[in-house]
């Protein structure tokens, strides 16, 4: 199936309005964590005796996931992102191929006043715990909490978890209930949760109101943080060249997002293919800063870009992929000798002789 297919056409519980619930709740159950002025030990008030224990034991379960999560890669991450990269204040990001790891790019740039995330699988609707049974409610917590410990572990999405809960018509686990937990441990309140679609006249997603036809393909979530809006993004688009054809308004998006800050990480050796050169094109030519790990693009285009720093350490690509893949980025390590320490796990390749990353400042013109 075509993936733009995949992304329009699943199943109808994809179908649901906006409901009239208190998202920052919504989120805090959704990553098993104690809600605005409840104690882990308090659990998040469910209703009923089997309620109240599973939430009190999802908070604690939660808890433990996310400070795993923190102490090996969370912390390190963001004290490593200060001291090199030090982003300026504001602006967007535009973090392609992400499924719904907005943990990364909020830690890698804390200050963006806009996340824009986009991936092939849709972002769903809000799953409201008092609109499903209580089996369906434990499902989902169940599920959720297995792929939160999951994610805590390995600090990534796999492509095939990210099909399969999509798809799932039982656990209902999506992008967005991810995205709003993800707000949730990272201390912002969830104000709003919109579906978006794009104008084909301005080529920029907008939120309009849902009702009960509304597919959730992509959608928005209104943040707030210490006084701060914030606003997060994620698109659901087929990022090839079958679809980011012109006049498609999604290749004018792309171009346009591409001249911000990029994030790539776990990006499957995608980009350097031949037929993802709309998007790869646009990150060149257009990228003002690129953060990537060897799973983005090519050593000679970073070259091309700019000045490329090295750090971790590279020698190939996991076996899994095309052993031809980066081999002049191998090199440049090889040649550099030593290079900047990484102190966190970031993408595939996990042990600290083995991870790395790449930054690229783009020449100024004069």
């Amino acid at each position: 199936m075509h993936p733009l297919i995949f992304c329009l056409t699943l199943s109808l519980w994809l179908s649901m309005p906006v409901l009239a619930v208190d998202f920052s709740a919504l989120a805090a159950d959704y990553a098993g964590l104690p809600r605005v002025g409840r104690s882990v030990s308090e659990g998040n008030g469910a209703s009923g005796a089997e309620g109240a224990q599973g939430a009190k034991a999802g908070v604690s379960a939660g808890k433990r996931a996310w400070d795993s999560y923190e102490k090996t890669i969370g912390v390190p991450l963001r004290k490593w992102a200060a001291e090199e990269i030090a982003p300026a204040k504001g602006g967007t990001v535009f973090y392609p191929f992400s499924g719904p790891d907005f943990v990364t790019v909020a830690q890698m740039f804390p200050e963006a006043d806009r996340y824009v995330l986009a991936a092939i699988q849709p972002a769903g609707p809000v799953v409201d715990f008092g609109t499903v049974s209580a089996s369906a409610a434990a499902g989902f917590r169940a599920k959720f909490q297995a792929e939160w410990a999951k994610f805590g572990a390995l600090g990534f999405f796999r492509t095939i978890d990210l099909n399969e809960n999509t798809a799932s018509t039982v656990a209902r686990l999506t992008s967005t209930p991810v995205m709003m937990a993800f707000a949730a441990a990272l201390g912002f309140q969830v104000e709003s949760v919109r579906p978006l679609r794009i104008n084909a006249e301005t080529a920029e997603f907008e939120p309009f109101d849902a009702d009960a036809n509304t597919k959730w393909s992509s959608v928005r979530l209104g943040l707030q943080k210490e006084g701060r809006s914030v606003t997060l993004d994620y698109i659901c688009v087929d990022l090839s060249d079958q679809y980011l054809k012109p006049p498609a308004p999604e290749l004018v998006w792309i171009q346009k997002m591409a001249k911000n800050p990029v994030l790539l990480k776990a990006a499957s050796h995608l980009l350097p293919k031949p037929y993802f050169s709309a998007c790869r094109s646009a990150i060149v030519e257009g990228a003002p800063l690129l953060i990537q790990d060897e799973t983005g693009l090519e050593y000679p285009d970073l070259r091309r870009m700019g000045e490329v720093k090295l750090y971790g350490r590279f020698a190939g690509v996991l076996k899994l992929f095309n052993q031809d893949s980066q081999r002049e980025l191998a090199a440049a390590y090889t040649a550099a000798g030593q290079t900047s320490p990484l102190p966190f796990a970031y993408s595939y390749q996990k042990s600290s002789d083995r991870r790395s990353l790449q930054v690229v400042r783009r020449v100024q013109k004069p």
